[in-house]
Formats: C-alpha cells, sequence, structure tokens
C-alpha cells in the first residue's frame, strides 16, 4: 500500500527503514524522505511506527 504519494513510498518501505533500525519519524524522514513532502501522510507514518514499536499513538506523535 502506498503510504507517501509524494514520495512514492509503500508500506514495505516503511516497515524496511524501521527494520533498519528507524524507529522515529524524524529517522523515517532521513532514511526514505517519506514526510518530508505535503505531511499527509505523517499520521499514518506514526500509525505504522507506533504499532510496530508496541507503543500508543501519543507516544510517537511526540516527535
Amino acid at each position: 500500500m502506498l503510504v507517501c504519494i509524494c514520495k512514492g513510498i509503500s508500506d514495505r518501505k516503511l516497515h524496511e527503514e524501521i527494520r533498519k533500525g528507524h524507529r522515529t519519524l524524524a529517522q523515517i524522514r532521513t532514511g526514505c524522505q517519506a514526510g518530508t513532502d505535503c505531511g499527509a501522510c505523517v499520521q499514518q507514518i506514526r500509525q505504522i511506527l507506533g504499532a510496530r514499536a508496541g507503543v500508543s499513538h501519543h507516544e510517537t506523535a511526540a516527535e
């Protein structure tokens, strides 16, 4: 599923970035550029990060 339309980043790519150790929105942005253009995907990126880390959305929203 395409998450970041502006940069063409899929959920698979985001999960790959997380496996590489990128655990914050800032690290994801640096790693694959998702969420760096219009920002419409930032909420979904945070949800993916939260689900993968097993933390609540509120903890990832502070980034």
